[in-house]
């Protein structure tokens, strides 16, 4: 990539971004002006003055919604629906519109219950417009009467379809959330009730899948206790063989032996005859101290 592609990237960006300042600006100045016809009108009293209030109370939801902002945009549209109920006739198109908004607006915030009423408000009302717009036809004279009564017949005609559409899109969706909202708290709630549902010998469920890796009992190792856990590991430990104790018995006969060898300068041959003598004037020694006692008795 060259040096003019860097620079011209750069200028679409800041291009982009300046436009999206305006935007926003544009949103903000249209709000306040908005806000502004909104108070001058509902001081008004007269009917005229109040729809208009109900008309900028209705731009206002619009442009909250276009900037994201759908919980106001949501008490924009229902204040301007409460005018509209007040001063408007049931057939007015401007109530199916309203109705309309609302309910996207309910789509956006995921109430569809609300969405599908607020829509089904707007096919009644412009079903009733028909009925009466089909009256006015009818009572026309000639073929040429009631031109624009059947201009907006047809105008209501292609709309329809599509409110029809958005109903089964808001119930499908309306499903799915539930069966979504359900698989969740079913998940949590089993999850809930193996991790603190005892077993018959009173300790934890074992069969738990959420158990945390220090209650995970192991097997034991080298005849280790089974119940310690997986952190403990000091029964792994190998521990130091102590040396086996020896005899003192052995060991005085032992020193011993080595001293009368290094003292005689013999061998092994040497040693135990030794040793053996040793043990016969030992023997001997009880017979001695008898004869003694015996003479001098």
């Amino acid at each position: 990539m060259t040096r003019d592609d860097d620079e011209d990237e750069e200028d679409g960006e800041k291009a982009a971004q300046d436009d999206e300042e305006d935007e926003v600006g544009n949103l903000q100045l249209a709000w306040e002006m908005l806000e502004v016809a909104k108070v001058i009108f509902k001081r008004k009293e007269s009917k005229d003055e109040q729809l208009m209030a109900a008309q900028a109370y209705l731009k206002l939801g619009e442009v909250s919604a276009e900037s994201g902002n759908y919980p106001q945009a949501l008490v924009d549209f229902q204040d301007c629906l409460a005018l509209q109920l007040t001063h408007l006739p049931p057939h007015s198109r401007l109530l199916a519109e309203t109705h309309y908004h609302i309910a996207t607006t309910f789509c956006y915030m995921g109430h569809y219950s609300h969405a599908i009423q607020h829509y089904n408000s707007s096919i009644k009302v412009i079903e009733t417009r028909l009925a009466m717009l089909q009256e006015i036809i009818d009572a026309a004279e000639g073929a040429d009467g009631a031109t624009e009564e059947k201009k907006e017949m047809e105008e209501l005609n292609q709309l329809l379809p599509d409110i029809r559409e958005r109903v089964v899109d808001a119930k499908e969706s309306m499903r799915t959330a539930s069966a979504a909202s359900q698989a969740i708290q079913q998940t949590l709630g089993n999850a809930s009730t193996s991790s603190t549902l005892p077993c018959e010998n009173g300790g934890p469920s074992s069969s738990s899948a959420f158990a945390a890796p220090s209650q995970i009992p192991v097997k034991a190792c080298d005849g280790a206790s089974s119940s310690k856990a997986v952190s403990d590991i000091s029964h792994l430990v190998r521990k130091k063989r102590k040396p086996e104790e020896e005899s003192p018995v052995k060991d005085t006969d032992a020193k011993k032996l080595k001293q009368e060898v290094a003292v005689n300068g013999g061998g092994g041959d040497s040693s135990a005859s030794h040793s053996k003598e040793i043990q016969e004037e030992k023997s001997q020694e009880p017979a001695t101290q008898s004869a003694s006692v015996d003479s001098s008795a």
